[in-house]
């Protein structure tokens, strides 16, 4: 039924698809048990869940055709089931060998998704894997397309196989970090493109650089200190091939020794977590700080800072993900201490994407005082509810399209929600739901505060009534 959907609308187009377009191998990984992911995550999944490592075609940095690779998880629900589809998109890992489909480079964000009842599908990446060249870090384009053609052979493989099937009512599109960025590239590319066959369902990008040539930019140019001088010269060894015209020889942008080490690590002979140990000590030895711009030769810097269309400048912009306005439900969480990507993409994302008439995108801070690690916990746990919401609706959707909404603070909250209506200065009758759609406390406010002590962390549904009036909110309980 998928394949014959999915041919059908690429015959439209006149671009007639083959029996066997994108799969080229797949390899059973083994199982994680329900016991497995309780021990990994400290909660409880649904499902059992097989893994698969999956190579498939796809054009390489050249443009020709490279085999790439990434993994799917697959819930142990029964032949011919209907799940929905997450495709998860993976923050910055190592190196080659750090991925998703080596059971390593945060593959175990899909296999929660997978867990809860969603068919996850986890890319490497061009450069990472099995793919060949070098990893074009943070560039928009071929993370959108290593990650549409393996959504593309992951279908064909659950066509062909037995096991349960695509449910093409829901597509989801998340990601973290890297994958942030990543995921937004993807959702961006499908719904510009690709609708039509693949309508995204919800997506929740997560703590990513959407903006490279905004936020990402000033923080390279800043004299502030930034612990994480690697990621700006990933960015510009990924570039580099992509463009061509970025440098002759690491010499001509960077300074020494910072070129000598980034060059080591181009080559392999080490990976990222020791060339930044290796550049933060090189920077503070100048001064004692890691200001980041001090890699840069001078001349590269004045160039940056005078000429908008310098070759870097040009690169940057390009590779911006968040300029237009999603279809889709869209949710950024971020928190707001993270100290590697600054939170202020989140917030530059949300603003430019509903002035270009977005009607469902929003920033949501999940934790004022939570770093770059802590995040992802809360930040992923929130992305499955927000999902399950949209699979398993249940009344909440004719509520949440009907009623009016109630703004509540603080959101995430960790014990009290305040509710801000003035019409319910004589009492109102307030319950929580959950995102399967389970009633979990009903209460009769007098001071329009609810406890939400007793329910664990997650994303809920408030709807309170005043007479025959009900209103409703989305909030998260950290």
């Amino acid at each position: 039924m998928t394949k014959v959907f999915i041919l059908f609308a690429a015959l439209s187009l006149g671009t007639p698809l083959t029996a066997q377009d994108y799969l080229i191998e797949h390899t059973f990984l083994g199982t994680k048990t329900k016991i497995d992911m309780l021990i990994l995550f400290g909660v409880n999944v649904d499902y059992d869940v097989d893994m698969y490592r999956i190579l498939y075609e796809t054009p390489g940095i050249d443009q020709m055709p490279d085999t790439a690779s990434g993994i799917l998880l697959i819930p142990q629900a029964g032949d011919e089931t209907p799940l929905p589809i997450v495709v998860y998109a993976h923050g910055t890992t190592n190196g080659p060998d750090d991925v998703p489909s080596q059971q390593k480079g945060g593959f175990e964000v899909a296999l929660a998704y997978a867990g809860f009842g969603f068919i996850s599908i986890a890319p490497d990446y061009l450069g990472l894997g099995t793919s060949r060249g070098f990893h074009p870090y943070v560039h928009a384009a071929t993370e959108a397309s290593a990650s549409l053609d393996m959504l593309n052979g992951c279908l064909e493989y659950l066509e062909f196989n037995s096991g349960p099937n695509w449910d093409p009512n829901f597509l989801f599109v998340s990601g973290y970090s890297q994958g942030g960025h990543a995921s937004m590239a993807l959702h961006k590319e499908i719904e510009d493109f690709w609708s039509f066959v693949y309508p995204v369902s919800a997506a929740t990008h997560m703590s990513g650089p959407y903006s490279i040539s905004g936020v990402m930019r000033d923080k390279i140019l800043s004299d502030e200190s930034y612990g994480f001088p690697a990621y700006i010269a990933y960015i510009m060894l990924g570039y580099q091939p992509i463009y061509g015209n970025l440098y002759n020889t690491l010499n001509d942008i960077f300074k020494e020794p910072f070129a000598t080490e980034i060059d080591r690590f181009y080559n392999g002979e080490i990976n990222l977590a020791a060339l930044n140990a290796q550049l933060i000590l090189q920077l503070q030895a100048i001064d004692g700080d890691t200001i980041n711009k001090k890699m840069f030769q001078d001349s590269v810097i004045m160039g940056i800072v005078s000429n908008p269309n310098h070759p870097i400048n040009l690169a940057l912009n390009d590779n911006d993900t968040y300029e237009w306005a999603p279809s889709a439900p869209t949710r950024l969480y971020y928190c707001g201490m993270d100290e590697q990507v600054p939170f202020e993409n989140a917030l530059v994302a949300e603003t430019a994407m509903n002035d270009l008439g977005a009607t469902d995108v929003l920033a949501v801070n999940m934790n004022p005082a939570f770093g770059h690690g802590q995040c992802v916990f809360p930040a992923v746990l929130a992305s499955i509810d927000f999902f399950k919401s949209i699979v398993n609706p249940s009344s909440l959707k004719y509520l949440n399209e009907e009623a009016e909404l109630l703004i509540v603070s603080p959101n995430p909250t960790y014990d009290v929600l305040t509710i801000d209506w003035d019409k319910a200065s004589n009492g109102m009758t307030c319950e929580i739901i959950n995102a399967n759609g389970q009633s979990m406390l009903k209460r009769f406010s007098t001071n329009n505060q609810i406890s939400t002590e007793q329910l664990p962390s997650g994303m809920y549904f408030i709807l309170c009534t005043v007479d025959t009036e009900t209103r409703i909110a989305r909030f998260i309980r950290q």
